[in-house]
């Protein structure tokens, strides 16, 4: 059963079930090992799938199980059944319930055919088994798109119906794979000329920025750092900062390196940038990048960004603050179902930490870009309204909020503003 893709998914699901880990970690591990692609794929769709939809089969698995007596084991076996025989229409019906019941024997020979009798039973009531009978328009609404009702409150009442429920279906959409080219080691112009073919690449309104459905990071185009993975929004945050040549810059949260090194890239390796990261577990992934991508201006620390006193002061400042995530919930959809909005208050503090180091450190008309990945006013722009106030010489020169749904993007919020 050892290379069995149901079984890897299972036990990838497991980890992040019961472990918390994060799912884009796993599957980017299991990117790199040398399995045949369909079977690569399927392992990504059943646990991606399963990750996404957790709420609504959950809710789906409770008609038939009591959660509260059934090991979490059986549960997730159970949940990434339904969700095959609900979305991958084109698996045969009978490998899905062989191979569950297969893993339920590894956990206890008596769950067999519990779960047996579960997933015959939905084959049986197709036609009804997965309707939602719930009286609530936006509980039901919820559960369908598999996202948790106080969350979607919450966005409600920041940014209206309308917004609230695209972010709710965008979060269910099969995020785009978008990559900066590395101009500090090729033009975006020279890339395309070479690449567009080979690679199906497309353009994005985003400068230096393209997109592929090819898998590239096995690639030598990667390997030899002419391009990084990296979002369009994200790079939207290097691009609004655009330091000058030959500045003094800081980068205060700076995993995963990504728009480091395009602050990098932006100055040329020019100037000095100083690369704060208090996760230590972070700092080797962030020197390896910077070490593929060819960049020579960062000096990296692995330190609390609170705890900078520098007297020198610097030109630019980026403040990638550390967030609740909101909107990279198509990535990271485990986000959504350890929503708690009490860790999300808790993370508003340490972000206004950071940007009283913030202006502290910033010279006199010095640029400072505070960006979230997220869409949760009390991290973006109540932040900021409650930071001007507190520092009225920052003035604001420009704001957006992305959303994700608009281009596919990740969502970001990204604050421009300079010291008087």
């Amino acid at each position: 059963m050892k290379n069995n893709s149901r079984v890897i998914a299972w036990n990838l699901l497991k980890k992040v079930f019961i472990h918390n880990n994060f799912s884009n970690i796993l599957l980017n591990e299991i990117s790199k090992q040398d399995l045949e692609d369909k079977f690569k794929n399927l392992i990504f769709a059943i646990v991606h799938g399963t990750i996404t939809y957790k709420i609504y089969l959950q809710h789906l698995s409770d008609k038939l199980i009591d959660s509260k007596k059934t090991p979490i084991e059986i549960q997730i076996i159970i949940w990434m059944s339904i969700y095959q025989l609900r979305f991958l229409q084109a698996i045969p019906r009978y490998a899905i319930l062989n191979e569950a019941v297969n893993m339920a024997k590894s956990v206890n020979p008596k769950f067999a055919g519990f779960v047996n009798a579960c997933l015959q039973k939905i084959l049986r009531e197709e036609n009804t088994f997965y309707n939602i009978d719930i009286k609530s328009p936006t509980l039901k609404f919820c559960i369908e798109n598999s996202f948790p009702h106080e969350l979607y409150l919450k966005i409600l009442a920041d940014y209206g119906e309308g917004i609230a429920q695209k972010v709710v279906e965008n979060s269910l959409t099969k995020p785009l794979i978008s990559f900066r080219v590395n101009t500090l080691k090729i033009s975006s112009d020279k890339f395309w000329n070479n690449y567009h073919e080979q690679l199906a690449l497309v353009k994005t309104k985003v400068t230096d920025c393209f997109t592929t459905d090819q898998s590239i990071v096995k690639t030598d185009i990667f390997k030899n750092g002419l391009i990084t993975i990296q979002d369009q929004a994200s790079i939207l945050v290097g691009n609004t900062l655009s330091p000058k040549l030959n500045s003094r810059v800081l980068d205060m949260c700076s995993a995963p390196g990504g728009k480091l090194t395009h602050l990098a890239a932006i100055m040329n390796n020019t100037g000095k940038i100083i690369g704060y990261e208090i996760a230590d577990n972070k700092f080797k992934y962030i020197q390896e990048n910077i070490l593929r991508l060819g960049v020579t201006n960062v000096e990296l620390i692995c330190s609390d960004a609170t705890k900078i006193n520098d007297s020198q002061g610097f030109d630019y400042i980026l403040l990638d603050a550390p967030c609740s995530g909101f909107g990279v919930l198509k990535r990271k959809p485990e986000i959504k179902n350890n929503f708690n909005i009490k860790s999300v208050n808790e993370i508003t503090i340490i972000q206004k930490q950071l940007l009283v180091t913030a202006f502290a450190n910033l010279k006199t008309q010095g640029t400072l870009v505070y960006s979230t990945c997220t869409i949760n006013k009390e991290e973006n722009q109540k932040q900021i309204e409650e930071f001007i106030k507190h520092y009225p010489n920052m003035t604001i020169i420009s704001e957006q909020q992305l959303f994700g749904f608009e281009d596919n993007t990740d969502g970001f919020y990204i604050c421009k503003m300079q010291k008087q």
